[in-house]
This record gives structure tokens, sequence and C-alpha cells, in this order.
């Protein structure tokens, strides 16, 4: 009997546009708040033990503004857990950072769905945007933070991660799981993004492979934030596309490989692989950013170099989710 052929593997580009588009699932959506947690749940109209993650929204923002990317990820074939707690303008890193645990200890523990949807408990990530990144690098480390324990995550993406407390960055030296952070060349390293020392500080003390810093062009953190207006009509979800299509592919690659081990995906936790135009920057020699001044005095850039809460007792078996879309 003759051997199947193995199919090709796709260029990088090519995975990044097709990541980029809509996977081939249907989408439920569901509250978490029946479980006893506010939030939300996304997953696909079917399936037995499938991945999941866990992600955690930005500062004084709501669940709501990463519908579409949420819905993107489940349409892919993972499940996505988003608690809506930390809200206020005195939000606690480490307190959204247990609520990510527990939202994923209550979807590994309940049937999602119609009853029918399954969660892999070992198959498991975390993930955020802004604060919300960072809270998911806590969660990701060791410790117990407010009751709940460290959960066995299989990799962390942190989208343009905000700096937040003391905690974050002495967590992330101890985090021994892949990670891939997500930045513009312009947010590197601000008051309001700090995405370059926590690339440099991934793993540093713990046995990892560190974390894929990769900087779409034209990306930036306010781009990533959805907001329904007149333009839901036809179809727009308020963000700026540049910014949300890069970040639906990075992300949908990165756990398909990290969370289900495919080796098709590799390219999207590699820091030597260009990602189409989407490059991989060396933490320890990141590309300069010039301020307008010197750019209007002539001055070149120098170029990139590419780098070689517990779960309440008496829950329903099931989430059922509220809409399909």
């Amino acid at each position: 009997m003759a051997r199947k052929k193995r199919s090709k593997p796709q260029p990088p580009d090519k995975l990044m546009a097709a990541l980029g588009r809509r996977g081939p699932n249907r989408v439920l959506r569901g509250d978490l708040g029946i479980v006893g947690t506010r939030g939300e749940v996304y997953t696909p109209a079917s399936g037995e033990r499938l991945p999941t993650i866990a992600f955690g929204h930005g500062w004084l923002t709501s669940t709501e503004r990463y519908r579409d990317l949420c819905q993107h990820l489940a349409s892919w074939g993972i499940v996505v857990a988003v608690p809506a707690g930390q809200s206020g303008v005195f939000a606690s890193d480490d307190a959204m950072a247990a609520q990510l645990r527990s939202a994923l200890s209550i979807v590994t523990r309940v049937s999602l769905g119609f009853g029918e949807i399954t969660v892999d408990p070992t198959r498991i990530g975390l993930a955020g945007h802004g604060f919300g990144a960072s809270a998911a690098v806590l969660a990701a480390s060791d410790g117990v933070l407010h009751g709940q324990p460290q959960p066995a995550v299989r990799g962390v993406a942190a989208i343009f991660p905000a700096p937040t407390t003391g905690l974050l960055l002495p967590a992330a030296r101890r985090l021994g799981v892949p990670g891939l952070v997500v930045s513009s060349i312009g947010e590197l390293d601000t008051v309001d993004g700090n995405a370059l020392p926590l690339a440099r500080a991934w793993g540093a003390d713990a046995d990892s492979a560190g974390a894929v810093l990769r900087t779409p062009p034209g990306a930036t953190s306010k781009g990533l934030l959805e907001h329904r207006g007149i333009g839901s009509l036809w179809g727009s979800n308020g963000a700026d596309k540049k910014t949300h299509r890069a970040v639906r592919a990075l992300m949908t690659g990165f756990f398909l490989h990290t969370l289900n081990e495919d080796p098709e995906y590799a390219a999207f936790a590699d820091p030597d692989t260009v990602l189409g135009k989407v490059p991989a920057v060396d933490p320890d020699d990141p590309p300069e950013v010039q301020d307008r001044i010197s750019k209007l005095l002539g001055a070149k850039e120098r170029k990139r170099r590419r780098a070689g809460t517990p779960v309440p007792s008496g829950l329903p078996n099931a989430v059922v989710p509220d809409t399909i879309e």
C-alpha cells in the first residue's frame, strides 16, 4: 500500500496570511457569570479536549473591545475565557492574574456550549493586552495568588504589555514557558509600554526558551481596541486593520504551536524567523528609535538585526452560549 504523501509545510508569509483570516469553526459566545465569575467565554461550536487560553483586558477597558479577536481565536479551535474583573482606576495586576487563573480552572472543569464541548486541562495558555498582558505574566509565574495556585500553562502571549508593579519583571524572570511579546518599535520601552525589558527578563532565571519579541509594522497598542459604530453595519470592528490582522495571526499561530504542539506553526515561536513582514527583534540589540528632530536633521536610523479565585461549589455542568456567531 502506497504511503500518503505528507503535504509540504507552508512558508511563514503564507501562514501569516492564512491565520489572519477567519478559521473553519463556527463560534459560540457564552456568559461566565452563570458559573460564578463575570466575563465571557468563546468556543468553537463543537469539539472535545480543546486547547484554551484566559485573556486579560487592558486598563480601563471592557472585554467587549476584544470580541472579534476572541472570536477569531475560537474560529481556529481555541477556547478563550475573558474574565471581566479589575476594570476600575485602581485595578490590581495580581488580582487580575488570580482571576485569569480562576477562569482557566473553571473552563477546564465544566462542559461548555450545550454541554458537548470540553477543554483539555493539559493544553492551556494565558494572554493579555496592556495591563492584562502583565497580569498574564504574573498568572503564569510561580506562587499562590489570592488563593489560586499556579496553572501548568504551555505558553503566554503579552500583547503590547504595559508596566504595572515591581512584581512583574521578577515574575517574568522565573517563567519556564515560551512567550510571545508583541509591540511596536515606538512602544518598546516607554511610560506606557515595557515590551523590551519584559522580553529581556523572560525566563532568565529558569530553564526556558524565553520570549520572541515581534514588532508588526504600523501596529499600535490602541489600534488593537475594537469599538462599535456605524461601521459595524458592514462588518467593521473599529480597530486598526493592520494591528488587528497581525495580532490575530501571531497569537493564533503561537498558540496552535505551543498548546497543540503542531510543528506546522513552529515558526511563530522561532526568533530567527520573519513572519511575512513581521520581524523578530533581538532584545539585546533593539533598533534605535529616533525622535522627530533627529530625522529632520537627516540622521539615519540603524538597521534592525534579526535575532538569531477558587471555583465555586455547586457549579452547573455547562456554560450555555447566548449567541452563535
